[in-house]
């Protein structure tokens, strides 16, 4: 049963990261409009609030909304009200595929970021592996990567924040619901949004980029809901690793809407940061293995005793 449920996990986040592409491309492609990153938080947040709000409604269990572990769920709204920012910015800015290499380093930001803040340990391995992704990272992005400064940065940005998240979530799985983690942090991405876009004065762009944006809100929003299914049910380094997924797609939407080509270093690049990052992910899995198996040996020693 146990295993069924780690399937489903990682079924839900392949599912997840196709969902986030879709969502990634509609963005890229209402950005070209000039639109505005504030009225793309608007419309992020929208879609969340109704789903998740008109959800418990319908069940009859609204508090099921509120947060219980505060100061995690107020981390991860800031982090979501970011990452959807920084997005904005960094898809206009880079070509797509070269998007999703900077995203191929959340599983090794991750793995740091627990050491940082979790005090997992981090073995000498596991820096190896770090270390060889984020110089994978640079020979896809060093020669003629395409994209500009703000991009990269911005796309970096978002690693960071959404592996925080990744963290944060793992932490409160068994404390606060998926339908609270989502609805807060979609309030929050929404409230900013629509405050920052009347302050700033952001005109809309037009019908077209609008409705093409509220689809992409619409997917990502479903994408959200899968990916947060998965992280209750299997470890965060697990249904991160499968962010590599993304870059098949990303890769088949930037070549028919932008003719976008991935040249030698991206291909060379980004098999260095897969391997990286899977190679940590099994290790990750099989430590996990033997302390389980540790811990079923040592609970049948104490029966027997």
């Amino acid at each position: 049963m146990a295993k069924m449920k780690q399937t489903q996990a990682m079924f839900f986040a392949v599912v997840a990261y196709f969902l986030w592409v879709v969502s990634d491309t509609g963005v890229k492609l209402a950005r070209q409009s000039d639109l505005s990153p504030f009225i793309v938080m608007a419309f992020f947040g929208i879609p969340g609030i109704l789903f998740y709000s008109g959800n418990a409604f319908r069940q009859g269990n609204l508090l099921n909304l509120r947060p219980r572990s505060w100061r995690e769920q107020i981390g991860i709204a800031f982090s979501g009200v970011m990452i959807n920012y920084v997005n904005a910015i960094a898809l206009k800015h880079l070509p797509l595929t070269i998007f999703y290499v900077v995203v191929f380093t959340i599983p090794l930001m991750v793995a740091a970021l627990s050491a940082l803040l979790k005090h997992e340990v981090l073995t000498r391995f596991k820096v190896f592996c770090i270390v060889a992704g984020f110089c994978g990272t640079a020979i896809a992005v060093g020669f003629k990567g395409g994209g500009d400064f703000v991009g990269y940065l911005s796309a970096f940005a978002s690693v960071a924040f959404f592996s925080v998240t990744t963290i944060l979530m793992r932490k409160i799985a068994t404390t606060d619901s998926v339908e609270s983690i989502q609805f807060f942090r979609n309030l929050c991405v929404g409230i900013v949004g629509i405050g920052a876009a009347v302050v700033e004065g952001a005109n809309s762009p037009g019908m077209i980029p609008l409705s093409i944006l509220a689809v992409a809100a619409a997917i990502g929003t479903i994408g959200s809901f899968f990916f947060n299914k998965a992280i209750q049910n299997t470890s965060s380094t697990n249904a991160v690793q499968f962010h590599y997924t993304q870059i098949i797609w990303g890769a088949l939407f930037g070549f028919f809407l932008w003719h976008e080509v991935p040249a030698w270093n991206v291909v060379v690049g980004s098999a260095i940061i897969i391997a990286s990052g899977m190679v940590m992910a099994a290790q990750v899995r099989k430590a996990e293995a033997n302390a389980k198996a540790v811990e079923s040996a040592y609970a049948a020693e104490t029966v027997n005793l």
